[in-house]
């Protein structure tokens, strides 16, 4: 996929998208595909396959979806897909970077300073950022990290009281949606709306779930890491 394939993409889904939001798109491919000969953000390294399969699949996250002057944290961010992304095209939104790697948020920062992009970067692990950072978000985002069960428990007690957990999934979401019937009721949210795509090119299948949030979340969750991936609730 070209960039100008990119821009006809995602009009046709009605994610708006300016030909200089266009133009810091492309400048964020090449900063990180070189910045990857230096050290791993990303197995993509084919410009076609990458904006189709990271900066398009990233956009598909913003289908039905008005950030404007919300909060949104993109957990596990690592080279900043879908976070830095959705920034770009949202410039409004109050973006929050998160991933356990230093050295990937520290890249992201540095990006976003050049490009005078206000966007905050926090280097930490997701449960031990939840626990400080209870009922903040209004959205929260998440690509390629983990299953959902595990997923639901580091993020929903991030999220308001009626905010949303946006999940960007591939093929086979629905498993993971029947694994995690019990995690969704112990934590209070329920699944909303769920959007399906195929990429233009590759033809793969993508999901974006929307998990609402319908009550606070008790405070023993989320639990430490290695309990959740031993025993998803």
């Amino acid at each position: 996929m070209k960039f100008n394939d990119l821009f006809v993409a995602l009009n046709f889904q009605k994610i708006s998208c300016s030909k200089e939001q266009l133009n810091r798109l492309e400048t964020f491919m090449n900063v990180t595909l070189e910045t990857n000969e230096k050290f791993n953000l990303t197995a993509i390294t084919n410009p076609d396959d990458f904006v189709e399969k990271m900066i398009y699949d990233s956009a598909l996250a913003l289908y039905d979806l008005d950030l404007e002057n919300k909060s949104i944290i993109d957990v596990g961010t690592g080279a900043g897909f879908p976070g830095m992304v959705i920034k770009i095209l949202r410039p409004n939104a109050n973006v929050t970077l998160l991933d356990s790697t230093a050295k990937k948020i520290n890249h992201l920062l540095e990006f976003a300073k050049q490009q005078n992009i206000k966007v905050e970067g926090i280097a930490n692990r997701a449960e031990d950022y939840a626990k400080n950072n209870r009922e903040k978000f209004d959205y929260a985002t998440a690509r390629a990290v983990s299953q959902l069960n595990i997923l639901l428990e580091l993020i929903v007690p991030m999220l308001k009281v009626g905010g949303s957990f946006i999940a960007l999934k591939g093929q086979g979401y629905e498993e993971e949606i029947n694994a995690s019937k019990e995690a969704l009721r112990r934590l209070n949210c329920r699944i909303g709306q769920i959007y399906e795509f195929e990429l233009p090119e590759s033809h793969e299948k993508r999901a974006i779930i929307h998990i609402v949030k319908d009550k606070e979340t008790n405070k023993k969750y989320p639990r430490q890491y290695t309990d959740i991936k031993r025993q998803p609730l």
